[in-house]
């Protein structure tokens, strides 16, 4: 039987020329996996969870009217216009004292946000957890026996933001070693224009 690390070894060789769908079921692979995987196996399940991410939103491609858009701007650029295929969840960690935000983590899925609040709290404190899966959404939230919010797992939509086109080309010039229109984008100029 082949050990944890070699499983991971070849999921991640074979993750460069997989479809959409194997990748997918790399993924529950890999999501059922990590509750058996040695501390340091589990960094690298993480960082392969977040490469079948990204390999998933390669092949997924954006709608014409966006790459019409953008190729009509800047013909000569190579564009990488890709979607998220589904939203990504924002993870946030509160202060266990006085409930002050410490920090904030995207991740690619629910289960991810809620492994890595698992992995972040103490394992010997007492918790109350509540969570909901609605319009397939998941919501968490994880508070002391005192009512204090430690962690917070929630979906975050990126298509309440309309990115206009002149983003979209600095975004590609940027691809290509060009800062220079990402940088005018922030010009006070140019909010006037």
């Amino acid at each position: 039987m082949a050990s944890a690390a070699e499983t991971l070894r070849a999921i991640e060789a074979r993750a460069e020329r997989a479809i959409v769908q194997e990748l997918r079921l790399m993924v529950k692979d890999i999501v059922g996996l990590r509750t058996q995987l040695a501390l340091e196996d589990c960094a690298h399940a993480d960082a392969l969870l977040l490469k079948l991410g990204r390999l998933e939103r390669d092949q997924v491609v954006a709608p014409a009217s966006t790459l019409d858009v953008a190729r009509h701007l800047m013909p000569a650029l190579r564009l990488d216009l890709t979607m998220p295929s589904q939203p990504a969840y924002k993870v946030s960690f509160y202060d266990r004292e006085y409930g002050d935000l410490t920090d904030v983590v995207t991740t690619d899925t629910f289960d991810a946000g809620v492994q890595l609040v698992r992995d972040r709290l103490p394992q010997d404190a007492d918790y109350e957890v509540d969570a909901s899966w609605t319009h397939r959404l998941g919501d968490m939230e994880v508070r002391t026996p005192h009512g204090t919010v430690v962690a917070h797992v929630e979906a975050v939509n990126g298509g309440d933001v309309t990115v206009q086109p002149r983003v979209i080309v600095a975004r590609s010039a940027l691809q290509i070693g060009d800062v220079a229109p990402l940088d005018h984008l922030f010009d006070p100029m140019q909010e006037a224009a």
